[in-house]
């Protein structure tokens, strides 16, 4: 993978998918739980985060980050951004996968910028017994020199209450903040 750059919200925290770091996030996540007064769900959440990293690995995820103990609390729910890097096969390639977006979602250049293609998905979700929509926003990246056959797949995944509008301001704020921070992302030369 080729360096790259990319400003994240303030507040947030990135990490590679090591187990090292996994050990210390779900630590730290379930640590957060307790002090909130949900310690109770330690048993579920730990056994899901570590299946979570496993998936992540397997499909080739390479980064992570989340919003740290200083991050703004105004967003629509709990959230992170996952980095995988997407490989063309012989049965689907990037550019078939551009073309699913592109027709089953709306994916377009994001703000114009052709290097970045960007869709968004929402689904239903039951989360301990209450349902939630979960949103995900996807940015395409081609990488550079690999006309096409390997990609950086950015995902950003948040809950939010399944009523909220789709035009609900703290909605669009929560989009349009990781469309700005993602229109920051370049390949570094090294």
């Amino acid at each position: 993978m080729p360096p790259f750059r990319m400003l994240l919200p303030s507040g947030w925290l990135a990490f590679d998918l090591s187990e090292e770091n996994e050990d210390r996030v779900i630590s730290q996540g379930l640590a957060r739980l307790a002090a909130s007064g949900n310690g109770g769900m330690s048993a579920t959440i730990g056994p899901m985060l570590r299946d979570a990293f496993a998936s992540l690995r397997r499909q080739n995820g390479f980064a992570y980050a989340i919003p740290g103990e200083a991050a703004p609390t105004w967003a629509v729910g709990p959230a992170s951004i996952i980095g995988i890097k997407r490989t063309s096969t012989p049965e689907v390639t990037l550019d078939d996968v551009v073309m699913h977006v592109v027709a089953e979602f709306g994916a377009a250049p994001l703000g114009g910028d052709e290097r970045i293609l960007a869709w968004a998905e929402t689904r239903t979700v039951t989360v301990q017994g209450e349902q939630a929509r979960a949103l995900t926003l996807n940015y395409l990246i081609p990488i550079p020199g690999t006309r096409r056959t390997q990609a950086v797949q950015w995902t950003v995944t948040t809950a939010c209450a399944p009523d909220l509008p789709e035009d609900a301001p703290g909605l669009q704020q929560w989009k349009l903040l990781f469309d700005v921070h993602m229109a920051t992302f370049a390949w570094v030369q090294e």
